[in-house]
């Protein structure tokens, strides 16, 4: 490995281990290698108003729920956890206006 990879002082902090604990510190750097990066919180993105149900999607655009959800990416869709989603109020409006645009219907 080479030593230009790391920052001199981080070279030298390890250096400065002595022997007799460079198995620990070894165990330490591995077990910590393994633990999960940590995941930045993503901000709900600014929906001048509240977040829309996919029923409330569903009702306003006149489709099913499924088709909702198939085209969650197109409608704005936020992530709040694994099971729950929510669509901004722009976003459902942008996607109706660029269907209208081309003179599309959804469903």
């Amino acid at each position: 490995m080479s030593a230009a990879l790391f920052p001199a002082d981080a070279l030298a902090a390890l250096d400065a281990i002595p022997r007799e604990h460079l198995a620990a510190a070894i165990a330490w750097l591995a077990a910590r290698a393994m633990e999960p990066a940590p995941v930045p919180e993503k901000p709900v993105p600014e929906a001048n108003g509240k977040l829309l149900t996919a029923d409330e999607v569903a009702g306003r655009l006149h489709v099913s729920k499924r088709w909702v959800y198939r085209h969650a990416r197109e409608l704005g869709a936020v992530r709040l956890s694994e099971a729950r989603v929510r669509f901004t109020t722009e976003g459902v409006e942008r996607h109706v206006t660029r269907r209208q645009a081309k003179g599309e219907r959804d469903g």
